[in-house]
């Protein structure tokens, strides 16, 4: 997807919509961030904002965009352009990272995953926003791998996968994965469109299912926080002999209880 394409799709009325959602979704993540630096992903400045409320002295923007005049110049905070699977960051740089959409840009997410998982010092939480693809942007991320649209690029990536890669670059999840936006993925024009997706956010909005929707992972978009471990847990198998000295003694000696018996006879 080109900077062109990407700044229509977020200047769209599904775009702001999308971004309007997203800003209830992770703002009381971001908030948890803190330390020295934090660095946020992202092809659209327009949420960077909240970095200004966590506790981070200092936040830094990875602008996607090959422009160089784009909306990322003009945010109040550094920013850099570049890709996030070629950092231009030494290792343990960032206490937080915000990857807004961002991994599902590259060619090879686990490239860019694991420059975030190089980047993030031990301790680190990283927020990860993304499209559901078991959701009804999956639907039309289906046949936009033949029709030309603004999702045709994109690679959504499965939960499951995404939490396994987690867990072997060395995070653990800090906290229930959110998952949001169960309307229409589309802009909505017409009359009749405009009716049917007033109809599905008002059912959303009753009490008697509201809970019953936030317990179904069929939002559109998905918010993943998880925190590096100091120490990433590694499966070394052991060898025989340090089987051998893990527990010296301490268990009671079957011979001894027969001898104690037999002098009481």
């Amino acid at each position: 997807m080109s900077a062109n394409q990407s700044k229509s799709f977020w200047a769209s009325p599904l775009g702001r919509r999308v971004l309007a959602v997203e800003r209830q979704a992770p703002t009381s993540q971001v908030r948890r961030l803190h330390g020295s630096v934090a660095l946020w992903a992202g092809e659209t400045p327009v949420p960077v904002e909240l970095l200004n409320s966590c506790m981070v002295r200092q936040g830094v923007y990875l602008s996607q965009s090959e422009s160089k005049n784009s909306a990322a110049c003009r945010i109040d905070m550094p920013s850099v352009n570049g890709s996030l699977d070629a950092l231009p960051f030494a290792n343990h740089q960032f206490d937080g990272l915000v990857l807004h959409h961002a991994l599902e840009r590259l060619k090879d997410p686990r490239a860019g995953l694991r420059e975030a998982a190089r980047v993030l010092a031990p301790g680190g939480r990283i927020i990860i926003v993304g499209f559901n693809p078991i959701s009804l942007f999956g639907v039309r991320r289906s046949y936009a791998k033949w029709v030309a649209d603004d999702l045709s690029e994109r690679q959504f990536i499965n939960p499951i996968r995404l939490f396994d890669w987690l867990e072997l670059l060395g995070f653990s999840l800090d906290a229930k994965p959110s998952y949001v936006d169960y309307g229409l993925p589309m802009g909505v024009t017409n009359g009749r469109l405009q009716q049917w997706s007033a109809r599905l956010s008002g059912w959303q909005s009753l009490q008697r299912l509201q809970g019953w929707f936030k317990q179904l992972p069929l939002g559109g978009v998905l918010t993943v926080t998880a925190v590096k471990r100091a120490l990433p847990m590694t499966l070394t198998p052991l060898s025989r002999g340090a089987r051998g000295r893990l527990a010296p003694a301490g268990y009671p000696k079957v011979v001894n209880l027969r001898a104690v018996k037999k002098d009481k006879i």
